[in-house]
């Protein structure tokens, strides 16, 4: 009987652990290889505790300041992931050459050099949103997490499809073990708004996921220019401070 009564008090633990919940959260990234621009976001970073990756590409020809700029990154809790060798999107360039071709050049070699750097990558981030599934297959061998492009508006054929922040179902992380994940894009060309942000914060706080948004370039006014690469510092901090309003913890992609 006593044996039975222990066994009653673990399956209750156990149903009692199954049902404790993930935080709710953000998990902001960057891509390309604006290093100097992100490197004087730090103070922004540490006012809201957060921690962003940020994708590099082309590491063959950072200076040995960008360098230096990325290990203090690292060090305040950043993380440093690949954009590969050459910045190419995946599916031309296995059409017009291999996938082998593709591995050694694109990927072995951005890896090649990371490392010589001082850098390990385990996340990567397709450029321009390109990837199929045999792809991600074999960059799956070397990486943990792979991160693709979602757009509140594109344009197809001359028309413009939109969809509402909130049922985009791929931009939030459920803390389960999926390898392959989509962030929001929050470029100037994205034509967002504070408030569809809200609505996806809200949604995450609410459903205890995490929302994962990205840009590339920071600009220090709103353009709306094609131009300009880039996101609005100002609405980097709108950002951050409905996260920190919201109580959400921050993400690196790695973490997820």
């Amino acid at each position: 009987m006593k044996s039975i009564y222990i066994l009653i008090f673990i399956s209750i633990i156990s149903c009692q652990e199954k049902k404790v919940s993930q935080p709710a959260g953000i998990a902001l990234s960057f891509d390309d290889r604006f290093i100097k621009e992100w490197f004087e976001l730090r103070p922004l970073f540490k006012k809201y505790h957060a921690k962003v990756t940020f994708y590099i590409t082309q590491p063959d020809s950072l200076s040995t300041e960008e360098i230096e700029m990325l290990h203090q990154l690292q060090t305040d809790g950043h993380e440093i992931g690949c954009h590969g060798a050459m910045h190419v999107g995946s599916i031309r360039y296995v059409w017009e050459h291999s996938l082998e071709e593709y591995m050694q050049k694109e990927v072995f070699q951005a890896l090649k050099t990371m490392k010589l750097q001082g850098f390990s990558p385990t996340t990567f981030a397709h450029p321009g949103g390109s990837q199929i599934w045999y792809i991600d297959r074999e960059l799956l061998k070397h990486f943990r997490l792979l991160r693709d492009v979602s757009m509140k508006e594109r344009n197809i054929f001359g028309f413009t499809y939109r969809r509402e922040v909130e049922n985009m179902d791929e931009i939030y992380h459920h803390h389960d073990d999926t390898q392959k994940v989509n962030a929001l894009i929050i470029d100037v060309s994205a034509n967002l708004t504070i408030k569809d942000i809200q609505k996806g914060l809200a949604k995450a706080q609410k459903e205890q996921t995490v929302m994962m948004l990205f840009g590339h370039k920071p600009l220090r006014k709103i353009t709306h220019k094609p131009e300009e690469y880039g996101f609005d510092i100002h609405f980097l901090e709108q950002i951050l401070a409905e996260s920190a309003k919201l109580k959400l913890q921050y993400f690196t992609m790695n973490s997820l």
